[in-house]
């Protein structure tokens, strides 16, 4: 009964932010799920994406719509499956005190707080990694071998809800022969390597039929807005995901000590899972950092696959540190939980605003102009019956943000050859909406990024050069959005062109 009330008193509070406006990206994931479930497969050959939590959307909006509140109780069922989830984990792993300090852990990270109420992927990859690494656990440290088949099965789950699981299951791969290294004897290292090719042979047989499409995946989409990591920049993302150094150092001083005593115990189980945890971790960081050495996909949300190992490292820690770890918990507390959970309608975008003000003032045929992947969300805002271009060029679909290629895509787009012919075509006294960020991209920015805004502002002036369309009226974003836009809109006139 506790767990229900835990359960239900997260639910209320997660569930504050669920009615926050759309930004880009959750407009893409709408977008996706607004199509029939046969498409999809298809539309993320051009996103980049595996198919799973887009496909459970589409079931999901097809009974409770695709509203901000209806899509994001989706990752909040995600979210609260998640502290059952735990608690199971650590009880059956270890003791009832561990059961609910993995509870207490869900319920203030930051990590879980950030993303409970965004239309997109994240607490289902939280929930698909604990349950993974915990039947991991169960077959490689406790030998309860019946874990095997389930074990395959979240973890092919997780490869198809998010790419970062290739480096996850490459993860269970070293930590198999960690675990053989570690055996005792011959025959527990034999069957360890039996068991693991159990595990990873099941997943990946049942991940073959998305391999030709990630294989192009892989060829044309990435991450280009991703900059080159440092290791600054890693270690600064892994003590955000727990919660800031403050965070750290409160763990270091309330379970080092234990944590020293557990590994005097080499043989030990609580070791065992440690060791196997923090291989999860360390194989999953490490090779998320050194492929973005070359081509950076490196980015803080997804490093959601290792949210599930590192909570349950943590329970144990703090469960053998005693009363000390009970004080760092209540330190980490104070210090991570998400008390101020997102919940003014314009923190993430202001996209909404934008066409509450403006759309009113079009009518079908008219044109809307947006920068690159912008097109998702605004169509969802938007009222049916407009024409839509990119400033890349004419789109196929509104609703589904083609990412392939997007740099040498916005390399070679001018407006004036990309805007041109849909300009011409609108009729006297029709309008055109053009959206764009607000936002200055960084020194250190990307050419994604950069090329993004440069194409925006050649639309701006092209627009503003050319004597038939007259600028009516302009919406621009609150000072505290994440991901703020302008919209301009614009009248074509009867005036002909020099």
């Amino acid at each position: 009964m506790l767990l229900v009330g835990v359960v239900l008193a997260l639910g209320f509070l997660w569930g504050r932010g669920r009615h926050v406006w759309y930004w880009l990206d959750e407009g893409i994931s709408v977008g996706i799920a607004s199509h029939p479930l046969s498409q999809i497969p298809e539309l993320l050959r051009n996103d980049g994406s595996p198919p799973l939590y887009y496909a459970l959307l589409r079931l999901w909006t097809s009974v409770f719509g695709t509203s901000e509140a209806a899509t994001h109780l989706l990752s909040l069922a995600f979210a609260l499956a998640v502290l059952p989830v735990a608690f199971w984990a650590g009880v059956t792993l270890r003791s009832r005190r561990t059961g609910w300090v993995a509870v207490a852990l869900v319920a203030v990270s930051p990590f879980m707080g950030d993303y409970v109420n965004e239309t997109r992927m994240y607490t289902l990859v939280v929930l698909l990694s604990l349950a993974t690494s915990a039947l991991f656990a169960h077959v490689f440290v406790l030998s309860h071998r019946r874990y095997r088949i389930p074990c395959a099965l979240c973890l092919a789950l997780l490869l198809y809800t998010h790419n970062w699981a290739l480096f996850f299951a490459a993860a269970l791969g070293v930590g198999v022969l960690v675990c053989a290294v570690l055996a005792e004897d011959g025959f527990t290292r034999k069957r360890a390597i039996l068991d693991g090719a159990v595990v990873l042979g099941v997943a990946g047989f049942l991940y073959l039929p998305w391999l030709p499409t990630l294989a192009y995946q892989l060829a044309h989409t990435g991450a280009p807005f991703s900059q080159r990591p440092t290791l600054l920049q890693v270690r600064a993302d892994l003590m955000k995901l727990l919660g800031g150094p403050e965070v750290v150092v409160a763990l270091g001083l309330g379970v080092g000590v234990a944590l020293i005593e557990v590994f005097h115990r080499p043989r030990s189980r609580d070791s065992g899972m440690l060791v196997l945890w923090a291989t999860i971790v360390a194989v999953v960081v490490g090779l998320g950092w050194a492929i973005s050495r070359d081509n950076s996909v490196w980015v803080y949300r997804y490093l959601a696959v290792v949210v599930g190992p590192l909570l349950l490292m943590l329970a144990v820690a703090i469960s053998e540190a005693g009363r000390s770890g009970l004080v760092a918990l209540g330190v980490i507390a104070f210090l991570a939980a998400p008390v101020g959970v997102k919940g003014q309608l314009f923190d993430k975008s202001n996209v909404a605003d934008v066409v509450g003000q403006l759309g009113p003032r079009l009518a079908p045929g008219d044109l809307v102009v947006g920068d690159f992947g912008r097109l998702p969300v605004l169509a969802h805002y938007l009222p049916a019956g407009l024409s839509y271009v990119e400033t890349t060029g004419p789109v196929a679909d509104p609703l589904a943000s083609d990412q392939r290629n997007a740099t040498e895509r916005l390399r070679a787009a001018l407006p004036e050859q990309a805007l041109r012919p849909s300009l011409d075509r609108l009729a006297t006294d029709q309008h055109l909406l053009l959206v764009c960020s607000a936002s200055e991209p960084a020194v250190d920015s990307t050419e994604f990024l950069r090329l993004i805004v440069v194409r925006c502002e050649q639309a701006l002036a092209l627009l503003r050069a050319d004597p038939r369309f007259r600028l009516d009226a302009v919406v621009a974003p609150v000072a505290r959005t994440h991901s703020p836009v302008n919209g301009l809109l614009f009248t074509r006139t009867g005036v002909p062109t020099n």
